[in-house]
C-alpha cells in the first residue's frame, strides 16, 4: 500500500503544482439571473469563477454544450450550501453540461465523435481545470466532458440524470474525481476514465446506472474507496476496440463497497454491455496488470469478481474475435484479499452464462492472472491459479 499512497500523493502533488500561478488569477462571482457562460468568455487562464446557489440554465436550448470552456486553469466554484445547490441544468435539448478541450475539439463537428476528438491528434492540450460544488442535471449526452487536459480536479459534485455518462475525461492526465454524487446515467457509465494516465477516482457514491465507474483504455489509475451500488454493473475495467490508446494496464481497484448492482440492464443495442446480465460487482475484460485488493463485494446477483478475455464478449455478441486492434487476453492480473459473498445466486435463465454464476470467476483466457486470500463461498472455476 506504501507505493499506492505514494502514487495518490503524486497525482494530488501534480495537480496542485500546475495550475496557472493563483497570485496571478482573478477571482470572479456570478448570482442568480446572470450568466455563468458570460463570466467564462470573459476569463483568462487561472481564473476563479464562483457561483451563488441557483438554477442556471445557460445559452438556447438547442446549443450543443451548456458551458464550454478552452481556457487553462479555469477553477469553476459552486458556492452550494445545504438545501441550496448550484444547479447547471438542461435548458431544453442540450448534449453536454460542461465541455472542457482545447479550442480545436469544440463545436458540433469536432464533438461528434466525443471519444476521438481532434486533439487526440493534434496534440493540444488544456493545463488545469477544476470543478466543484456543481449539481449538472439533465443533459442527453455527458454531464462533464473533459478532453485533453493535463491536470484536472472533479470534486464535491453531483451528475444526476445525465443519460450517457456523468462525468468524462478522456485522454487526460493527472487527474483526480473525488466525493462525487453520481446517479441516474442509464445508458453508460456513470464515471467514466478511458486513455488516461494517472487519475485517481476515490471516495464517490455512485448509483442507479447501467455501469457505475468504468476506466477504460487507461494506464497507472486508481479506484479507491468509492461506494458503487443499485447499478447494473458495478466498476468495469477494460480495454475497448478503435481508439486512440490501445492498451489498459496498471489499474488498481481496491477498498472499494460493490453492492447490489442487480438494476435491470437499459444498454442500447450494440453495446458491449448489452449482452450481460443484471448483477456483476467488478469485472476485469481484457487488459493486464490490474490489482483487485481488499473491496467487499456482496449481492450480486450474477457475479462478484470477474476477470474475461474481450473475446467473451464478442461470442455473447455473436461476433468473431477477429480483426480487432487490441490484445483482447487479460493477462498479469492479481485478485487477493477480498470479502465476495453472496454473489451469483440468482439463475440468468442462459446455460452458458450460469455456468459463470459464482463470487469469483475466471474464463480461462490469458496467463499470469492468479488470485490469493479471497473470502467468498463459490468460484468458477473451483480452484483458480495463486498469486506467488
Amino acid at each position: 500500500m506504501l507505493r499506492l499512497a505514494h502514487r495518490a500523493a503524486l497525482i494530488f502533488l501534480v495537480v496542485g503544482l500546475t495550475f496557472p500561478s493563483l497570485a496571478l488569477a482573478r477571482r470572479r462571482g456570478v448570482r442568480p439571473g446572470e450568466s455563468i457562460r458570460t463570466a467564462l468568455q470573459a476569463a483568462h487562464p487561472g481564473d476563479r469563477i464562483e457561483v451563488q446557489p441557483g438554477v442556471y440554465h445557460e445559452g438556447a436550448s438547442n446549443d450543443l454544450n451548456a458551458l464550454t470552456v478552452t481556457v487553462d486553469g479555469i477553477q469553476l466554484v459552486g458556492l452550494s450550501q445545504p438545501g441550496r445547490p448550484v444547479v447547471l441544468e438542461n435548458s431544453g435539448s442540450q448534449s453536454y453540461g460542461i465541455w472542457l478541450s482545447p479550442a480545436d475539439s469544440t463545436g458540433a463537428a469536432a464533438q461528434a465523435n466525443d471519444e476521438r476528438p481532434p486533439c487526440g491528434a493534434s496534440g493540444a492540450r488544456l493545463r488545469g481545470f477544476s470543478l466543484s460544488g456543481f449539481t449538472v442535471r439533465g443533459f442527453s449526452e455527458h454531464g462533464v466532458h473533459l478532453a485533453c487536459v493535463n491536470s484536472f480536479s472533479l470534486r464535491d459534485n453531483t451528475s444526476d440524470g445525465n443519460e450517457v455518462y456523468g462525468l468524462f475525461p478522456i485522454l487526460s492526465t493527472h487527474g483526480v474525481l473525488e466525493g462525487n454524487l453520481v446517479l441516474r446515467t442509464g445508458k453508460d457509465a456513470a464515471v467514466y476514465v478511458g486513455q488516461s494516465d494517472d487519475v485517481l477516482i476515490s471516495d464517490n457514491e455512485v448509483h442507479d446506472s447501467l455501469l457505475g465507474i468504468e476506466v477504460q483504455n487507461s494506464r497507472h489509475c486508481m479506484v479507491i474507496a468509492n461506494d458503487v451500488h443499485d447499478n447494473t454493473l458495478g466498476i468495469l475495467v477494460d480495454v475497448g476496440v478503435d481508439k486512440v490508446i490501445k492498451t489498459q494496464e496498471t489499474t488498481f481497484v481496491g477498498f472499494n463497497k460493490v453492492r447490489d448492482n442487480n438494476r435491470t440492464n437499459s444498454a442500447q443495442p450494440g453495446d458491449f454491455i448489452a449482452v450481460l446480465p443484471p448483477g456483476v460487482g467488478i469485472l476485469l475484460v481484457g487488459g493486464g496488470t490490474s490489482t483487485v485488493s481488499h473491496n467487499t463485494v456482496t449481492s450480486n446477483h450474477f457475479a462478484g469478481i470477474g476477470v474475461v478475455s474481450l473475446c467473451l464478449g464478442l461470442a455473447l455478441e455473436g461476433e468473431p474475435c477477429t480483426g480487432i486492434d487490441v490484445d483482447p487476453l487479460p493477462d498479469g492480473n492479481r485478485v487477493t484479499n477480498n470479502l465476495v459473498q453472496g454473489n451469483g445466486t440468482i439463475p440468468t435463465g442462459d446455460p452458458l452464462l450460469d455456468t459463470l454464476r459464482a463470487d469469483l470467476v475466471w474464463d480461462g483466457s490469458g496467463s499470469g492472472n492468479c488470485w490469493r486470500a479471497n473470502a467468498i463461498g463459490t468460484a468458477v472455476p473451483p480452484v483458480l491459479p495463486t498469486c506467488p
